[in-house]
């Protein structure tokens, strides 16, 4: 599939190439923090994502990347895997019959593709 990606400063589009369980994000780092793994040292950014209108709140995001992708403040743009794990957890009991349901739910994960 290919992502036509346009930004309101470009004057022309910028096709990439993105798979399935890929996503084309553009945003401004706001935070960013290295961690250690058992993979070794790797750096979780916060992305802000442009807003759809000027009446939404952007979007924010965090991305796992080996690399730093810069300072924050600085701009980035790139593919990342769209990854993640289920989770569960028990619901507060219900205040009429006090049953206890268990909410399945997923953490989403977002790696930078490395170029």
């Amino acid at each position: 599939m290919e992502v036509v990606a346009s930004h309101p400063t470009q004057k022309k589009p910028t096709t990439l190439a993105v798979q399935m369980g890929q996503v084309y994000l553009e945003g401004r780092i706001a935070f960013r923090r290295r961690m250690r793994g058992q993979e070794g040292l790797y750096f979780l950014s916060v992305l802000k994502i442009p807003a759809q209108d000027q009446f939404s709140h952007p979007g924010t995001v965090e991305v796992l990347s080996h690399d730093s992708l810069g300072q924050p403040g600085d701009d980035w743009k790139g593919v990342c895997e769209v990854t993640g794990y289920p989770r569960s957890f028990d619901s507060k009991p219900d205040k009429e019959t006090g049953e206890v349901t268990r909410i399945h739910t997923a953490e989403v994960r977002l790696r930078v593709l490395e170029q």
